[in-house]
């Protein structure tokens, strides 16, 4: 038994019920849709593939089991590839494609009985020596499997100069899974070679490679189905511990009933409530500074308390330098958290983080 192919499939397998767990009762698009079909595709067939040989004597169930899996799962990527191309997927491109994989799926169910289950893979000495079975799991079978990763590569090619900036962990994931399917492409073109010109002695280099760009593969997988996920939660708590302690000083100093139970909420909720807000109590609390209003002088007087509600005073939003977007009132909150943290770190007078 391949116990590298089992523990990646498990792994999959889990990763594909989390994401269908977590989204049960949403909207699922066709993108999330595929991404668990392959999830439990890659799951199956792993495990399947992992212990042929110990379903062999069982008329070869995991190895039609492994080969149907990944039918299914050559389909869904092709589908994939399509919704990540275009934003607008036509139900005639996604009927030809599963019109595809399942007629691939359909010859490998029929061609189990005639052959499959009970004929060791031993390949050919040459193309007229097939059988039916043996032309279905030989030929058409690694064609199918070459053309849809084929598909994945064209796409990495094209996506990842164009997203590498704007969307780095999905673009990098999917440069690993396309390091993954190129593999697989090497693997599948000389295994089909060497099986169908009776050369089989020599298919044991290229096979010895799967474990490899399995791993890789589910290494991308992974990372495109949680990676933005945990990366926003990290990059939120970060965030959170420079915002909390100006953040509960502005709620403290503050008249008005600004702050909203955020206890159970997720990580990045939780931090645009934060930026909400302190932008709310900017532009509400009126403080006393002699000078001029910049940053420190601003949090000294927080730290201090000293907030009035001489309407001749102006708030803090009118007295801090003018922003013309949100980018660039978020920029000032952070520079007038870390100003707070900083001087009141040095004061000894840094709160506890409660947020």
């Amino acid at each position: 038994m391949n116990w590298a192919f089992v523990a990646l499939g498990i792994c999959a397998a889990l990763l594909g019920v989390e994401r269908a767990v977590r989204q049960r009762g949403e909207p699922v698009m066709l993108t999330q849709r595929c991404i668990i079909i392959s999830l439990f595709a890659i799951g199956v067939g792993a495990v399947a593939y992992g212990t042929t040989g110990l379903t062999a004597p069982f008329d070869n169930i995991g190895r039609v089991i492994w080969h149907c899996a990944a039918a299914i799962l050559v389909g869904a990527l092709e589908i994939l590839i399509v919704t990540l191309r275009s934003e607008q997927v036509s139900t005639r491109t996604v009927r030809h494609i599963l019109a595809r994989s399942g007629t691939v799926l359909a010859l490998l169910l029929i061609a189990w009985p005639l052959g499959t289950a009970y004929e060791p893979t031993i390949g050919v000495d040459r193309l007229s020596d097939h059988t039916f079975s043996t032309a279905v799991t030989l030929i058409v079978f690694p064609a199918h499997v070459i053309w849809a990763l084929t598909q994945v590569v064209f796409l990495s090619i094209f996506r990842i100069p164009r997203d590498i900036m704007r969307r780095p962990i999905s673009t990098i994931a999917l440069l690993l899974i396309a390091v993954g399917c190129t593999g697989f492409i090497w693997i599948n073109a000389m295994t089909a070679l060497y099986m169908n010109t009776g050369r089989i002695t020599e298919s044991g280099g290229p096979l010895a490679l799967s474990p490899l760009c399995l791993a890789v593969s589910v290494a991308g997988a992974v990372m495109l189905a949680v990676g933005e996920r945990l990366y926003d939660e990290i990059s939120a708590r970060y965030q959170l511990r420079q915002l909390t302690p100006l953040w509960q000083r502005m709620i403290e100093l503050s008249d008005q009933d600004l702050h909203l139970s955020v206890q159970n909420f997720p990580a990045p909720s939780r931090l645009q409530r934060a930026y909400v807000e302190i932008a709310d109590a900017i532009c509400t609390l009126r403080i006393v500074v002699d000078g001029p209003y910049d940053p420190e002088s601003v949090t000294s007087a927080l730290r201090r308390g000293d907030v009035t509600e001489d309407p001749t005073r102006p708030t803090l939003s009118r007295a801090l330098p003018p922003r013309q977007t949100r980018r660039e009132d978020l920029q000032l909150i952070m520079v007038l958290a870390n100003t707070y943290r900083r001087t009141a770190r040095e004061r000894g007078r840094l709160p506890a983080l409660r947020a």
